[in-house]
């Protein structure tokens, strides 16, 4: 198979959880981050419960606007791949996301904090829209 044919079903799916894994990676990884040079860099010196606090602070931003964004993001990177069912693809990139991280909240925390529903319904959003969008281009483009 050459780079520009068309996998088979099944490994469109499959890319597309992996699509999903890869933004829950990258919202992590961007928390991570954040945290390290807000201790390093911004705000060196505080106490331990201190930057604990704005760990949680940052985590609940970052992950609630970070992962929407990273889902859009490795949602619409899929989209070339595809011939069709955009929408799907990038709800299965989202659900992906979903499940990475309801999955380190339970090993974590013990648990799903409340505004992981908010999270989760913008990751649906945002990879359900990256696939609408694709679509609708590719749509305008058959038409020309």
């Amino acid at each position: 198979m050459t780079s520009t044919e068309i996998p088979a079903p099944r490994h469109r799916w499959l890319r597309a959880v992996g699509y999903g894994l890869l933004a829950e990676v990258a919202t992590i990884i961007t928390i991570i981050l954040v945290v390290m040079a807000y201790k390093y860099v911004f705000a060196r010196g505080l106490s331990d419960p201190e930057y604990e606090a704005f760990g949680q602070r940052a985590g609940g931003y970052v992950g609630l606007v970070g992962g929407a964004i990273y889902t859009y993001i490795f949602a619409r990177r899929l989209m070339p791949r595809l011939s069709s069912r955009f929408s799907e693809h990038g709800t299965v990139v989202a659900l992906s996301a979903i499940a990475l991280s309801i999955a380190g909240s339970i090993a974590g925390h013990q648990g799903v904090p409340l505004a992981y529903i908010a999270a989760s319904i913008l990751k649906i959003v945002a990879g359900a829209t990256a696939g609408f969008v694709y679509s609708r281009s590719v749509a305008v483009n058959r038409m020309a």
